[in-house]
């Protein structure tokens, strides 16, 4: 039996074009660049989620590859606010429970092979 997570499609909804929205104008603010990641500055170590806000970004502006160099998740979480907004009319939608762990397993194996080739973060 597989386990899954029922998630209500509503603040789904708004959460994703909350994001595209403030990543669309978040280049216009003074002092953007200041917020960094707390993982990131204390220990040196990116989280899975580093350059997740400058990929969506990138995305926005049509970068794609710029995007995917950053963090892939960018990619997932455009595709997924917009399929949300646009095409899941349903009110809820159903997730396996172990698909979250292993996009966040995924996305940190990126950022730490980054982090060990060298490659910017």
């Amino acid at each position: 039996m597989q386990h899954q997570v029922t998630l209500d499609t509503a603040p789904l909804r708004i959460a994703g074009v909350s994001t595209l929205a403030i990543t669309a104008v978040l280049p216009l603010v003074p002092g953007h660049d200041a917020v960094t990641c707390p993982l990131r500055a204390t220990t040196g170590i990116p989280c899975p989620f580093c350059g997740m806000t400058r990929g969506v970004g990138r995305v926005l502006d049509g970068d794609i590859g710029g995007a995917a160099l950053l963090n892939p998740g960018s990619l997932l979480l455009v595709l997924a606010a917009v399929a949300l907004f646009v095409v899941v009319r349903r009110p809820t939608v159903r997730i396996p429970t172990w698909a979250p762990a292993l996009l966040v397993a995924a996305l940190w194996s990126f950022q730490l092979a980054k982090l060990a080739t060298g490659r910017p973060l």
